[in-house]
């Protein structure tokens, strides 16, 4: 099955510029998702406050590496927040496509020890590191264009389930 989707600017900074992937026909991004569905658990009122301090950070400083956590492998450029594994129950999945530009995804409550053994934290990942896959071929055939906190160029697309 093939979802269609597109990326879309969430807040644009001078350092770094937050953007979330949609799929079409939902009301909200990948990450409005996860701020809705934690938003009001009182349980996870901490653990929200620490990913939404380490963003405030990412958007003072830029999206660079030790801000995040490298979440699957080194050949893509999927990473997770909070950057310390023990700070935080709750995780949010993202691409960091440069130190300018971050692509934030969705996560959820981390109950297991790998994201790969819960099957909706793996599906968050799995969906990120096919957008990778799909932005750096437009990167390299020149269908998008990343410059400082912009991306440009056809951010609508699909991925295959």
């Amino acid at each position: 099955m093939k979802q269609d989707l597109f990326i879309k600017l969430l807040e644009q900074g001078q350092s770094v510029s937050l953007y979330s992937f949609q799929f079409v026909g939902e009301q909200y991004s990948e990450f409005e998702k996860f701020l809705l569905a934690y938003k009001d658990r009182e349980e996870f009122a901490d653990d929200l406050g620490v990913i939404l301090a380490r963003l405030n950070v990412i958007k003072e400083n830029g999206a660079q590496d030790r801000y995040l956590r490298y979440e699957s492998t080194k050949n893509d450029r999927v990473f997770a927040l909070p950057a310390y594994i023990d700070s935080s129950q709750l995780r949010v999945y993202c691409l960091r496509v440069s130190d300018g530009v971050l692509i934030l995804g969705n996560g959820g409550e981390k109950t297991t020890r790998t994201y790969n053994e819960d099957e909706y934290l793996n599906g968050c990942v799995q969906t990120l590191r096919k957008i990778d896959i799909e932005l750096k071929i437009r990167e390299n055939k020149k269908l998008i264009t990343i410059s400082g906190t912009n991306i440009e160029g056809e951010l609508s697309f699909y991925i295959k389930d």
